[in-house]
């Protein structure tokens, strides 16, 4: 019996979250491919199993989608930081002030 290993494991994940990402969104594979600038025989190829080859490649689909490569790529969301809850009580009482702003996307 052929045991499984972390790369395996990660293929056969990004192959189950990218299909149900793509099929929640109600999107195909070209549009994607044209959204990501990505060929769309390596999508079509990602969803078959196939390994990825460009970690830049995953970033792009990651960033369409509005997920951590770490969702895509095992199904994980990353835990979220505890900053806010050690300043918790101070937020609430006001000692803090919230600025926002636009800032620029490279």
């Amino acid at each position: 019996m052929k045991h499984r290993t972390p790369d395996m494991i990660a293929i056969v994940t990004i192959k189950t979250t990218l299909k149900r990402l793509i099929a929640d969104s109600g999107i195909t594979v070209t549009h994607l491919s044209r959204a990501t600038k990505i060929p769309a025989q390596t999508l079509h190829n990602w969803l078959a199993g196939a390994e990825p080859k460009s970690l830049t490649q995953l970033k792009k689909v990651a960033d369409y989608f509005d997920v951590s490569l770490d969702y895509l790529c095992f199904g994980k969301e990353p835990k979220p930081k505890k900053v806010l809850n050690e300043y918790e009580s101070e937020i609430n009482a006001g000692i803090f002030e919230v600025v926002l702003r636009k800032v620029k996307r490279q």
